[in-house]
């Protein structure tokens, strides 16, 4: 089972793809807050680069933390 600090990464990373799926998808335009079209792509560029540095450190905690390891 993961360490406690890989939960808490993973559980940032999943909200950050969220954010980004929440204004990147058409379909999901009434959940955009009524941001215009600029904003709403800015909105998802920025979490999807959290995401990313998330998926990083969650990539560098399950090879450096024991716990993570013992998996």
């Amino acid at each position: 089972m993961p360490c406690k600090e890989y939960e808490k990464l993973r559980s940032v990373h999943d909200m950050e793809m969220k954010t980004w799926a929440q204004y990147t998808y058409p379909q999901n335009k009434h959940l955009q807050d009524g941001v215009g079209d600029r904003k709403a792509k800015q909105i998802a560029k920025e979490a999807r680069a959290k995401a990313n540095e998330k998926s990083k450190q969650m990539e560098w905690q399950r090879e450096s933390c024991a716990e993570c390891k013992a998996e």
